[in-house]
């Protein structure tokens, strides 16, 4: 799916994706990655969504976001409760969503202003 241009550079931006890959920022990623308004975009690779743990997303949070999106593949999946109550002990948010939606909620509220990560998983995986 294609997205709008958008022409702010500064905040790294969804333009594409398909089950093979993501175009951030006129940069092609074949891979599950994180990404955060401020530029940073990178490689991600977690190992199981029910072994999520805070520390898969120590880069991001590091960043200091409101708002983390997690997309989780093509089919919507959860991660376990005790990584929620992590997430609200630092008090940042943590959005799950199927890939799809988290890259359109992602794009939505970074135009908005926002701070907002997100760590998207490939349409094509099954974790």
């Amino acid at each position: 799916m294609n997205f709008s241009h958008d022409t702010d550079e500064s905040n790294t931006s969804i333009h594409s994706y398909t089950n093979e890959y993501f175009v951030i920022n006129h940069r092609k990623l074949d891979c599950h990655c994180q990404l955060h308004r401020s530029g940073f975009a990178d490689a991600w690779s977690p190992a199981d969504t029910d072994a999520l743990a805070l520390s898969d997303f120590k880069s991001l949070i590091d960043c200091k976001p409101d708002v983390i999106i997690f997309g989780s593949g093509n089919k919507l999946k959860f991660p376990g409760n005790e990584l929620r109550k992590e997430f609200n002990r630092l008090n940042i948010g943590l959005e799950v969503m199927d890939t799809g939606a988290a890259c359109r909620t992602y794009n939505v509220l970074l135009s908005e202003g926002r701070n907002v990560a997100a760590a998207i998983l490939l349409l094509s995986t099954e974790l």
